[in-house]
């Protein structure tokens, strides 16, 4: 394993048992409580912007390979994802979670997209591919049940 391997690997690894860390807090808290609402807002901007990184790092994958077949597509669910970043922002907490649930587990359809070859599989290394589709899907999970009441 590379460095960059375990630089990325270590930052799934902190954020994802930060956010957890965080979403069982806020599970604890009464929902008629409005530290439960603060608590949904700050998670949902947290994840926001967790959503930007994420499209910045396959926007920079798709300028990196802009040689390839479909690496445009990659450029456009980059911007999608920085959209959608910017719509959760100023959404009500609750349907922010909702949205962002959403575009991650889409964002793992499109992770998964690259090993079957339905899109070009050079774009990212396989393991990166692969880590960053459980990777989604475990944001994915943890917005829907922190949106849970």
């Amino acid at each position: 394993m590379d460095d960059t391997a375990r630089l990325v690997v270590t930052t799934f690894v902190l954020s994802a048992s930060a956010l957890s860390a965080y979403a069982w807090r806020l599970s604890r808290i009464d929902p008629s409580q409005p530290q439960r609402l603060i608590g949904e807002l700050r998670l949902a901007q947290w994840v926001a912007i967790l959503l930007a990184m994420t499209g910045g790092a396959w926007l920079g994958l798709a300028v990196r390979a802009s040689g390839e077949p479909l690496a445009g597509l990659e450029v456009t669910v980059a911007v999608g994802c920085g959209i959608a970043a910017a719509l959760a922002l100023v959404s009500e907490p609750r349907a922010a979670l909702s949205l962002l649930a959403a575009v991650f587990m889409a964002h793992a359809l499109v992770d998964i997209a690259h090993r079957p070859g339905w899109l070009p599989p050079e774009i990212a290394p396989r393991w990166f591919t692969v880590g960053c589709a459980a990777y989604d899907v475990y944001i994915a999970a943890l917005c829907y049940w922190a949106r849970r009441r």
